[in-house]
């Protein structure tokens, strides 16, 4: 990258001036970036929006090449200003490591009812049984499933328990009404 700059700015003294004019060059590295990755989401909507591709699958993709592009241009952006992009990317999977791992049961719960309202095994006003509880469900949340019981008791479960015991669902199945049995008439 030195190189780049001193190809650049062949003239360039190591001065606050010199400082100054990493700085601007940085920035338009950064602008260029943010530029090229709209324009490269834009390309990618336009293309794939005659695809029959799942519309979800689409929107996932578009942000990624975004997101891709993005990130790598204001890394070099940094790079650029004398920041080592290596030491950012650790420091910050050392922090991400540190907070995952004091908060695990929030986000196990937290993904746990993301999958539940994307899978839906069960509805609001559904019957079901989880463990010993058993109750009508009122709310599935992001971090609890809220059960009112026959006892007029609010059962609140977190949702990676709802996610990984064997949940009764009474209401998907309607039993069939038993059949009366017929009486023989005495003409026969």
């Amino acid at each position: 990258m030195a190189g780049l700059l001193n190809w650049l700015f062949p003239s360039l003294p190591i001065t606050p001036d010199a400082f100054a004019a990493r700085l601007l060059l940085a920035l338009v590295i950064a602008l260029i970036s943010w530029r090229l990755a709209s324009t490269a989401r834009h390309w990618f909507d336009r293309v794939s929006a005659r695809s029959r591709a799942d519309v979800n699958l689409r929107v996932l993709l578009s942000r990624f090449f975004y997101l891709t592009l993005l990130i790598y241009g204001l890394l070099w952006a940094l790079e650029v200003l004398g920041i080592s992009p290596a030491a950012i990317v650790t420091s910050l999977g050392v922090f991400g490591l540190a907070i995952g791992l004091a908060i695990q049961d929030i986000l196990k719960n937290f993904f746990a009812g993301v999958y539940l309202l994307f899978e839906r095994p069960f509805r609001i006003g559904d019957e079901i049984g989880v463990r010993d509880h058993q109750g009508r469900v009122v709310d599935v949340g992001m971090r609890t499933t809220t059960l009112r019981t026959e006892d007029g008791l609010q059962v609140m479960i977190p949702n990676s328990i709802v996610l990984a015991e064997v949940v009764i669902n009474r209401s998907t199945y309607q039993a069939p009404a038993p059949e009366t049995p017929t009486i023989p008439s005495p003409e026969a």
